[in-house]
């Protein structure tokens, strides 16, 4: 009967040695990666388009964002850790929430430099859509690519596909986009 609990004990101490040892490595999975850290590195597109970065505050929600004019493209190159995701909000600035347009198409994906994946497609509209006028969040799974070398894309549109190409009061921000390891 000692003989027994013994070896209970033994596989219970060596159960809670592996899941302490497993949740170390996950959480041991480095800092976040501030994309508007190493934004001066990314490639934009269009080489004369309109990218800064600002503090944007909506309803007292303040982040540090990317603003551009669409249509865009930002292009991290990056090796992607294991557990990563994407975390990312996006909105439009307040000053143009009254004013007419069909709001801005944000597309998330990735490339490994022969195909492009698209990983999320969100439409903001917050001149139709009052529900739009704040920062909507974003958390992206990038684990399939976990170690390879790929581009991150974050692209913007003047319009959803079949509306034709309104730009009136399109103005995009990406805030506070960062990749994170859960």
């Amino acid at each position: 009967m000692k003989g027994n609990r013994a070896v209970l004990t033994a596989v219970v101490v060596l159960v809670l040695i592996i899941a302490g040892w497993w949740l170390f490595k996950r959480k041991a999975g480095g800092e976040p990666i501030d994309l508007i850290a190493v934004f001066p590195n990314a490639e934009k597109r269009p080489p004369n388009g309109t990218f800064e970065v600002l503090e944007v505050d909506l309803n007292g929600d303040k982040k540090r964002a990317i603003f551009t004019v669409p249509a865009t493209r930002i292009t991290w190159k990056m090796k992607i850790p294991d557990d990563a995701w994407l975390k990312v909000s996006l909105a439009t600035k307040p000053e143009t929430w009254e004013k007419e347009g069909d709001g801005v198409l944000f597309r998330i994906g990735v490339s490994d430099g022969r195909a492009f994946e698209d990983l999320i497609t969100q439409h903001v509209d917050p001149y139709n859509n009052k529900g739009d006028r704040r920062w909507i969040p974003l958390n992206v799974d990038l684990s399939a690519y976990a170690g390879e070398n790929v581009e991150v894309i974050l692209n913007t549109n003047t319009s959803p596909k079949g509306k034709g190409d309104d730009r009136r009061n399109d103005t995009a921000l990406w805030g506070a986009p960062e990749i994170v390891v859960r």
